[in-house]
């Protein structure tokens, strides 16, 4: 499956340095795209997305361009902060440290991944909004009517207590 953010726009436009592995990122992206974009979208158009790239219609570039992207941007670093923290290796799970820093303590890294969540879910919310107003220029986000589609979701905000 095709990765809906690329390489350059990751690191451009996020604090992720750009000498970082793309290695140890790609599996974060893909479970992002997943667990995150796929259901902000639905099944269809977001299938329809993922056939079109690197070449999107012009009503999915303007949805990914101003909505899609920055949610998906904000939700990678949210995933990706334990994974720059902690690395698998044959001896055990480590924790990184440097000569001149000081890795930061799990209370920090949740602050900072309830941060990045925060801010990925307001721009998930943005999509739902513009994709609800513009029905009409994207069929297939109402299209998802079997049972083994993901169907869009209503809101993107996640609260401790069911709202509903």
């Amino acid at each position: 499956m095709a990765l809906i953010i690329s390489e350059e726009y990751l690191k451009e436009m996020s604090i992720i340095n750009g000498n970082t592995d793309m290695k140890i990122l790609t599996p974060t992206i893909r479970l992002c795209q997943d667990k995150y974009i796929k259901p902000i979208l639905g099944s269809d158009l977001f299938n329809e997305i993922i056939s079109q790239i690197p070449t999107l219609s012009a009503a999915n570039q303007a949805l990914m361009d101003g909505y899609v992207l920055p949610s998906m941007l904000h939700y990678i670093v949210c995933e990706a902060t334990p994974v720059f923290k902690y690395r698998y290796a044959n001896k055990g799970i480590m924790v990184n440290n440097s000569q001149n820093s000081n890795p930061i303590d799990f209370n920090e890294m949740r602050w900072l991944m309830d941060k990045w969540k925060n801010d990925a879910e307001w721009y998930a919310e943005q999509a739902t909004k513009f994709l609800v107003e513009n029905r009409n220029d994207y069929p297939l986000y109402d299209a998802n009517t079997t049972c083994d589609k993901i169907k869009p979701n209503k809101t993107n905000y996640t609260t401790g207590i069911n709202l509903y």
